[in-house]
């Protein structure tokens, strides 16, 4: 009677053993992600960098770790710039980073995401945030009319050069 006591009394702590361990949440990660993007680069012409910092904030982790970084600026819920980086995380970094916004971005509110990631996939961690694109004129038609207004000015002395000259002569 007593052996089966025991038994049972070993068979209650494996138990609640179990019920504790089963209970006991997995490993926490606690990373933290901030994307500021910078006063003077809220609003951009397509082609021009948009300038962002980046800050990673990793306490626990004790040693170097790389954690790879991809940039994506959305337009209508659709990807159309993304690059990625590679950077060495111990607790935390902040660093200034840029991105190309495309010369066929649409004006008007665009996204930028920064997801961080590790080699692992145990971390995956985003942030967003929000910038406008504005339409700006082209180099090409800027030059044209530069160009274009040179030719005039020029044409315009000639003929009243000539007009001059015939003045004289008269």
């Amino acid at each position: 009677m007593k052996k089966h006591k025991f038994h049972n009394t070993i068979l209650l702590l494996l138990f609640a053993l179990g019920c504790v361990f089963s209970t006991y949440p997995s490993k926490a990660h606690a990373l933290s992600v901030a994307a500021r993007i910078s006063d003077q680069s809220t609003e951009v012409i397509g082609g021009d960098r948009l300038y962002f910092d980046v800050e990673i904030k990793y306490p626990e982790n004790p040693v170097r770790k790389d954690l790879r970084i991809e940039y994506q600026i959305l337009e209508d819920g659709n990807i159309i710039a993304s690059e990625k980086v590679l950077r060495a995380v111990e607790t935390q970094v902040s660093f200034l980073d840029y991105i190309v916004v495309p010369k066929s971005a649409k004006s008007g509110i665009h996204t930028l995401n920064v997801i961080v990631t590790d080699y692992d996939g145990t971390l995956n961690q985003s942030v967003s945030a929000t910038f406008k694109v504005l339409k700006g004129i082209d180099q090409v038609t800027t030059y044209f009319f530069i160009i274009l207004g040179a030719i005039l000015l020029v044409a315009i002395l000639v003929i009243m050069q000539i007009i001059a000259a015939r003045r004289r002569n008269r």
